[in-house]
């Protein structure tokens, strides 16, 4: 090989290098970029999820139906309950037969009497061990309700938890559920053991909603924003 072609060779070889370099060069401040932009991505997502995205919270409160619903149903004589026409959770009419009871007479004998209902309601029976109720002891209960399905409760109060009008609530009562809706809060949960809300159910089904009915509200709360969730 000559001495020229050598040379033709390296310059060739030098010049195929520049140009690899060059091509290097070029590329690296892409990639930079490139780099700048999604972490310019990334930042403004995660902004947007702390500050815009929001959950919804949940909490479980204790509860029961307000007592002024309810229309005990009051003797002021020791009486046997004989029978009932009405099972616990019937809805009732105005006049309708609900139980047949005994009782003493002045002459000391035993006379039965129909106890009817006093008003549109849903009949609710007491919780007794034998058929003798105690003078001034309730027969039985009526629940009386409104057209509008609305009805009032007691909860637990929770410092951590509070219910607003609008809040969006289940019943639990004995597996059973009603949906419903706040429409009232009466009080503060700062200050109270209880507070008192109205709620518009969205089903007029209330055969569960006894004076001594175990219920709990689950509350699904206006949906809250991370940043304050992680605060």
């Amino acid at each position: 090989m000559s001495i020229v072609n050598m040379f033709r060779k390296e310059a060739l070889r030098n010049q195929y290098k520049s140009s690899d370099i060059g091509k290097s060069l070029i590329k690296q401040p892409k990639i930079i970029n490139n780099s700048i932009a999604a972490l310019i991505a990334i930042f403004v997502f995660s902004f947007l999820v702390i500050n815009v995205l929001t959950f919804s919270t949940k909490s479980s409160l204790d509860a029961k139906v307000s007592p002024e619903h309810y229309t005990p149903l009051i003797y002021n004589e020791v009486v046997v309950i004989n029978k009932h026409f009405a099972i616990d959770g019937e809805r009732v009419r105005k006049n309708q037969q609900l139980l047949t009871i005994s009782k003493f007479d002045s002459n000391s004998k035993l006379e039965k009497e129909v106890i009817r209902s006093p008003s549109d309601g849903l009949f609710f029976h007491s919780l007794i061990e034998k058929n003798i109720i105690q003078p001034f002891e309730p027969l039985g209960y009526l629940l009386s309700t409104s057209s509008e399905n609305e009805l009032s409760f007691w909860i637990s109060s929770n410092e951590n938890m509070s219910i607003n009008v609008n809040d969006h609530v289940t019943l639990i009562v004995n597996n059973d559920e009603l949906k419903g809706i706040v429409t009232m809060v009466v009080g503060s949960n700062k200050n109270n053991k209880e507070q008192k809300v109205h709620l518009k159910l969205e089903a007029n089904n209330y055969s569960k909603l006894s004076p001594t009915a175990d219920i709990k509200i689950l509350l699904t709360q206006q949906s809250e924003k991370v940043l304050n969730l992680i605060k």
